[in-house]
């Protein structure tokens, strides 16, 4: 009795599930016309609708992307470009018609378990697109050709013996990383654009310049200077004096930057510019390309320790000099002796030299932040003093006879020290010992002529010291 109430109540509810099986498939049979409840393309609700709507509504959503602008911003320059000119497309329109079959095809059964599972999960169908990246790419490289700019240094430029100077305007350096740009920009496309226009920042290297102008324009201040004399009818020795200074005239050294005089000065060459000219060798006169140069050293020397730059190589020379006081002179000589400083200060530097006249001239300039009581002082202390014995007489028979020629004024071996004092508010605050000098003796050197004499023998008068000894 129980077996059949138990089984005409299954009967029943077979009844009832089939018949509600029924009525869902045949809901779907009704309905193969539109696209199912539950389904979405691209995140549109395509549900209800039919395959060509469905296609229509898909279009007019990818149009967001298809009009869409690429707008990239080179540092501050803006750029745009339509993603229709970089070749976008939809890459897969056959997913309309995927989504149009979706609970349509299969058995009833089949149909029915899809049509149950849209009423809780929605089936959710991609919209794919791309972007043709060689046409991005081209359009970065034509932006990079069009939006490049070389770093430019600004120059400075000082009229010789006036305080005034003419700087040029300096000019940033500006490059389009294409590579790197080219991929953030495809990256965001596929995972971050949804239509419209896409911002993005390209990926840009900035050159500065070595000189900028709102550096140089810190230029004001003269540091030190010095200059000396020279005999300017010494016609080499002179122009080596003006070829030299035109080398290094105008240099400008960044905070912590080197200069080397060889390196400016050398080689001493006539191509160069140089001529012969008297230097300093084994203890007297030699000629020599390049002969007098010693003299810019020097003179340069006095102007930096006016400046307190620090110097970093300084050789006294092996004789003293006329231009100079014992252990303020400064001397070159190739692969041995050299002067070289350091821009020691936080600011940038500008080396003036020129010769005028009877005159070199050096200064240093930058930003003098020296405070107004504190002063400088340098003095030297000549330690001993020997002579130079007796003059050294040559004869020479084409020389008329009783005639006297100086090749050579004599010098005394001197020994001596350089000495720095700082002063604040008027009272001696440092004493500083620089370096101590010593100088070789070297005695006159004198010709005497043996050759047939004339009726008048003109007597040379000896030479001032040092005009023709071009490092003093």
């Amino acid at each position: 009795m129980k077996w059949k109430q138990y089984g005409i109540g299954f009967l029943v509810l077979m009844a009832v599930c089939l018949s509600g099986f029924g009525q869902t498939a045949y809901a779907a049979e009704d309905s193969q016309d539109v696209i199912v409840d539950g389904v979405t393309i691209g995140g549109l609700d395509v549900s209800g609708m039919t395959e060509e709507e469905a296609r229509q509504t898909v279009e007019e959503y990818f149009d967001r992307f298809r009009n869409g602008t690429l707008r990239l911003s080179f540092n501050g320059t803006i750029g745009e470009i339509g993603f229709d000119e970089l070749g976008i497309s939809w890459d897969n329109p056959e997913v309309v018609a995927e989504a149009a079959k979706c609970g349509q095809n299969g058995n009833v059964l089949e149909r029915y378990k899809i049509l149950t599972q849209l009423k809780t999960e929605k089936k959710e169908y991609p919209i794919e697109y791309s972007v043709d990246r060689s046409k991005v790419e081209n359009y970065l490289l034509e932006k990079a050709e069009e939006l490049k700019v070389e770093p430019v240094d600004a120059t400075i430029t000082k009229e010789k013996g006036k305080p005034n100077f003419e700087i040029t305007q300096s000019v940033t350096g500006l490059t389009i990383n294409v590579s790197e740009t080219l991929n953030h920009v495809m990256d965001s496309v596929d995972h971050e654009w949804e239509g419209g226009v896409l911002s993005l920042d390209a990926d840009v290297e900035i050159t500065e310049p070595k000189y900028k102008t709102e550096e140089l324009e810190l230029i004001t201040d003269c540091l030190g200077e010095h200059q000396t004399n020279f005999n300017p009818s010494v016609a080499g020795r002179s122009q080596n004096l003006v070829n030299g200074t035109h080398f290094i005239d105008g240099v400008v050294l960044m905070p912590g930057e080197t200069l080397s005089l060889y390196d400016y000065l050398y080689p001493c060459t006539e191509e160069n510019g140089y001529k012969s000219g008297i230097a300093y060798a084994d203890g007297g006169y030699v000629d020599a390309i390049g002969g007098g140069i010693c003299q810019i050293s020097t003179t340069l020397y006095n102007a930096l320790l006016k400046s307190e730059l620090n110097v970093l190589t300084r050789s006294p020379h092996s004789m003293t000099v006329s231009y100079a006081e014992p252990g303020f002179d400064s001397a070159e000589s190739a692969g041995s002796k050299d002067l070289s400083f350091e821009n020691s200060t936080d600011y940038p530097v500008y080396v003036e030299a020129w010769v005028q006249k009877d005159r070199v001239y050096t200064g240093l300039w930058g930003k003098d932040d020296r405070p107004d009581n504190r002063v400088v002082k340098y003095y030297n202390n000549i330690l001993s003093r020997v002579g130079p014995g007796e003059p050294i007489y040559t004869e020479d028979p084409n020389l008329p006879e009783g005639e006297i020629h100086y090749d050579q004024p004599a010098y005394d071996a001197v020994k001596a020290e350089l000495y720095k004092q700082v002063i604040i508010d008027g009272q001696v605050v440092e004493t500083t010992l620089l370096h101590t000098d010593r100088y070789r003796a070297s005695p006159a050197k004198i010709r005497v002529g043996t050759g047939a004499p004339v009726e008048e023998v003109p007597v040379e008068e000896a030479p001032v010291e040092g005009q023709e000894n071009p490092e003093g």
